[in-house]
């Protein structure tokens, strides 16, 4: 076997066990604090660490734009350039975290926070804010692992920390069971894990090196613009996902919320399997594209791009035919039969799936600016088309609109996958 289809196999099976993972944490966080705990603290638990979500957006982008242009450089054999880049990502990081873990403690200990009053509870969500900061740097060990040709090592020993962080919770759970001693154990195991994971980015890292010394103002201004762009995929997943569950209480109410939100994430699974595909292949494109451009990319995202598509195809086909036993099964018939609802949710699921390696193809070489634009305009015009819809289909409206919007994003990516590559290889 080839290296390169031994990476892209190594990466998937990474990406497996990362899903795997988070579907055992998923399953085992609710019966694991409901021994120690009741219904109303769980749920506080659930409030204060949903908080800090959006300090998951502190990067702006810059780890993945980093990690991307690392990889091109070292395809192309210059080390100093991926170092340059390296350093630069990690002062940006550092005073970008810094900042945020002061501002962090102003507001929560200092100017305090709605409905967050004991020291039990700021000092859960300061380690909660805490733990999401380090994990940054977790994302930079990781642009070294992909940029060294060793991604599917980089994405297992990432989900291997994720999981020592829920053990921690557990652990400290079990130890003082209360939310401050949930989140400090959290903590205390994510940054374990992610110095030990930064400590072996630097085994056979191809002369890639941690420091500060070749950082450059200029390369942190050349990462700006796809950095803030890849902020933008957040915002359209943000107005499809959760938009569209607010607008189907809003107008349904929220019985269909749940009807709704059940056969899309059934829906979702063709797609998740085309995602592991697709993100196995990032780091390949990455690297090839620094070799040669988009020539070079050609052959592997042709025949992974028709892979793709027919699978997902394939598997939306397999799901309309036994989802209706599935979601018997998994729901205990709670959840009514909507023969027309599956059928949109899955053409949507389809399309999805269809246009996630392209879509790979243009974030791993940084050239996705003008679709992250478009996706967000044509997620808000989805929106508002759902919207129009509903009122007349009722919950089957909510799926058509986001289907249409779906197929548009899918034009769109291949539109701007055009400017990058020939014609006939966009379409491939």
């Amino acid at each position: 076997m080839n290296p390169l289809m031994s990476r892209i196999i190594a990466a998937m099976g990474a990406g497996m066990l990362g899903q795997g993972v988070n579907i055992a944490i998923q399953l085992l966080s609710l019966p694991v604090f409901l021994h120690w705990w009741d219904l109303n603290q769980y749920g506080q638990w659930l409030m204060l660490s949903a908080m800090p979500a959006y300090l998951s957006m502190a990067d702006v982008g810059m780890v993945s734009t980093a990690g991307n242009r690392m990889t091109m450089a070292m395809g192309r054999g210059d080390v100093l350039e991926a170092n340059r880049v390296f350093h630069s990502a990690t002062v940006f990081m550092a005073l970008t975290c810094g900042g945020l873990a002061l501002l962090s403690v102003a507001l929560i200990w200092g100017i305090g926070l709605p409905g967050v009053t004991s020291p039990t509870e700021r000092g859960a969500l300061l380690c909660l804010c805490l733990g999401v900061l380090v994990s940054f740097g977790g994302g930079l060990a990781d642009a070294m692992f992909r940029a060294s040709h060793r991604y599917a090592l980089g994405n297992a020993l990432g989900t291997l920390v994720r999981l020592s962080e829920w053990m921690g919770s557990v652990v400290g759970l079990w130890w003082g069971q209360d939310l401050f001693a949930v989140a400090l154990g959290g903590l205390l195991w994510r940054v374990a894990g992610t110095l030990l994971m930064a400590a072996w980015s630097r085994h056979q890292a191809m002369g890639l090196q941690w420091g500060l010394r070749d950082a450059h103002l200029a390369e942190v201004k050349g990462m700006a613009q796809p950095a803030m762009a890849f902020m933008l995929f957040p915002l359209a997943n943000a107005i499809t996902f959760q938009g569209l569950t607010l607008l189907t209480g809003h107008l349904l109410g929220p019985a269909m919320v749940a009807v709704f939100n059940t056969y899309r994430t059934l829906a979702r699974v063709a797609v998740q399997i085309t995602a592991t595909l697709s993100h196995a292949l990032w780091s390949e494109f990455s690297r090839l594209f620094g070799q040669g451009g988009a020539p070079a990319i050609s052959g592997l995202y042709a025949r992974s791009a028709q892979l793709g598509l027919w699978g997902s195809l394939a598997f939306s086909g397999v799901l309309y035919l036994i989802g209706p036993t599935l979601l018997d099964w998994w729901t205990h018939g709670a959840v009514p039969a909507h023969g027309e609802l599956l059928a949109w949710l899955l053409l949507y699921a389809a399309t999805c799936g269809a246009w996630h390696i392209p879509r790979v193809a243009l974030m791993a070489t940084n050239q996705h600016q003008g679709l992250a634009q478009g996706i967000v305009l044509i997620s808000a015009a989805g929106f508002g088309l759902s919207w129009l819809l509903a009122r007349q289909w009722q919950v089957e409206g909510v799926a058509a609109g986001m289907t249409l919007a779906e197929m548009a994003c899918a034009m769109w990516c291949v539109l701007s996958l055009r400017k990058v590559m020939s014609p006939r290889e966009a379409w491939a």
